[in-house]
């Protein structure tokens, strides 16, 4: 039952991960096709999700505390990728409207968004990393990653109002981008929360 558990998770991961490069592949091309595949999966990456709470439910009770504990853990970190899955849908949905109504980010816009994707980028590949391998070593690296989007977020939000001051972007396109600034610090951050529940609570080898 483990192993199908960590199988299912790791499934999940890998879905996150295709995921993220259609997502990216959408903005950077502003083309709507990339934004369906990636939503095609995240229907998959649900479904997933729904099982693995299903089959602990079904075996919680006959655990001992220890493995409460670890299936516990297990069901925190797929509950958590799956909503990374539902924030990269609302960022899809964001950049559906952004795509439709033919907005456009400054040059600066576009380029502060790409540096805080690739900083989520790098939390969603250190916790698939951590939890494929389970190297301890990596949940200080995932904390630091995920303070620095956070003030990333918050500097360019700042510095995009600015922007929206001086009349360099509309407001429309303004509403968006700060959509999207929000939603990808918030991938992040659920990484965080799988990497501060593990240290915190469950210092033991689960995978």
């Amino acid at each position: 039952m483990k192993e199908r558990i960590i199988a299912n998770i790791k499934k999940m991961t890998s879905i996150l991960s295709e995921m993220i490069e259609l997502v990216y592949q959408g903005f950077m091309e502003n083309d709507a096709h990339y934004l369906n595949r990636a939503l095609n999966k995240e229907h998959i990456m649900d479904d997933l999700e729904k099982e693995i709470t299903t089959s602990i439910i079904q075996v919680f009770k006959t655990l001992d505390k220890k493995e409460q504990k670890e299936f516990i853990f297990l069901e925190q970190a797929a509950q958590h990728i799956e909503r990374m899955g539902d924030e990269l849908r609302y960022l899809m949905e964001r950049m559906e409207i952004k795509i439709a109504e033919n907005l456009f980010f400054s040059e600066m816009g576009v380029e502060q968004y790409k540096e805080t994707f690739e900083k989520m980028r790098k939390s969603v590949n250190l916790t698939i990393e951590f939890l494929n391998e389970d190297k301890h070593e990596l949940l200080k690296m995932i904390l630091k990653n995920g303070d620095e989007i956070k003030e990333t977020v918050e500097k360019y939000r700042t510095e995009h109002l600015e922007r929206l001051a001086k009349g360099i972007c509309k407001p429309r396109a303004a509403n968006m981008y700060f959509d999207m600034l929000d939603f990808t610090g918030n991938i992040a951050r659920h990484c965080t929360n799988i990497a501060r529940i593990y240290k915190e609570k469950h210092g033991f080898g689960i995978f």
